[in-house]
């Protein structure tokens, strides 16, 4: 099954923003909600539809995952290393390197002028492989 290039921006999206994302393997139908994991203040009553859904039908939705810290992690160090040597180049190499590197990185992006835009779209493409990756892998 071929899925389209808006569902998996769709579902890149939502595993970004914190939510479980599902797809059903037969019509491609993409359901979500907040993970309780990462927003523990969710109330499931306000997902009861979507949460009743993939319970219903859990033999035929395959849950995507969110990348692990430890491959985000490598696709920051990756972008890092698509620059061309310079202070920016230099100050997310140290910010990756020192403590708390999530919120460093973050921190010094987030000031980085151009760069902030590059970084998302990297993201988002190294996102969208990570989806294609487990669709392809449980949808044969």
């Amino acid at each position: 099954m071929e899925v389209s290039r808006e569902i998996l921006n769709d579902i890149a999206d939502s595993l970004e923003a914190g939510f479980k994302c599902f797809i059903h393997k037969d019509t491609c139908e993409v359901v979500t909600y907040l993970n309780p994991d990462q927003n523990p203040d969710m109330d499931p009553k306000d997902w009861k539809e979507e949460i009743g859904k993939v319970r219903k039908g859990k033999n035929k939705f395959i849950e995507i995952v969110r990348i692990e810290s430890s491959k985000s992690f490598k696709i920051m160090e990756e972008f890092v290393y698509t620059l061309e040597n310079n202070s920016t180049k230099i100050r997310l190499l140290t910010a990756l390197e020192g403590q708390k590197p999530f919120a460093n990185f973050k921190h010094q992006i987030d000031n980085s002028g151009d760069y902030r835009e590059l970084w998302f779209t990297f993201r988002r493409n190294k996102n969208i492989e990570w989806v294609q990756d487990q669709l392809s892998a449980n949808l044969h």
